[in-house]
């Protein structure tokens, strides 16, 4: 993660995008298959739940780090 403090760049994106979708799918078949493997809305909803809340934590995360990784620090000045 090279973005700056409250920017992403297109890597954190895709990043956060990928997070999302394994979040989702790993959550949602665990929850399909306990449900008996029932392919409903009621189903599949948590599992479009969970996805989104993976990817926006992510990219919340990114936007409040900097590109040393530390959170709710700018970016050091250069001498």
């Amino acid at each position: 993660m090279k973005s700056k403090f409250l920017k992403l760049n297109a890597r954190d994106f895709l990043r956060g995008l990928l997070i999302a979708v394994l979040t989702a799918l790993l959550t949602g078949l665990i929850n399909i298959l306990d449900a008996g493997a029932v392919f409903t809305w009621a189903t599949i909803k948590p599992v479009l739940i969970a996805g989104l809340s993976a990817a926006l934590s992510y990219l919340l995360k990114c936007l409040a780090t900097n590109s040393q990784d530390r959170m709710f620090t700018r970016e050091p000045r250069l001498a």
